[in-house]
């Protein structure tokens, strides 16, 4: 059985969420903690987080920079494909 996923950042942008199921990544683009990151979290924890419904393209954006900041090799194709 899929699970919908569901795409939120953070009031201030700096957040951002995928959330499918009790899995989470969250990518933290703080230049003081850039971060990537997967864990299991509670449905209604994320809503005590107040954050905003984002797109899947803002996640995958946000998803580039944290890679950018985080020194990552990123593949050509998703970076040709963000230009």
């Amino acid at each position: 059985m899929s699970q919908e996923t569901i795409f939120m950042k953070s009031k201030g942008g700096g957040q951002y969420f995928k959330c499918q199921g009790d899995e989470v990544k969250i990518i933290c683009l703080y230049e003081f903690n850039p971060l990537v990151e997967r864990t299991r979290m509670r449905p209604d924890t994320l809503g005590k987080l107040a954050c905003d419904p984002c797109t899947e393209s803002e996640f995958r954006e946000a998803e580039m920079r944290v890679a950018r900041l985080l020194d990552l090799p990123v593949a050509l194709s998703e970076a040709t494909n963000r230009a």
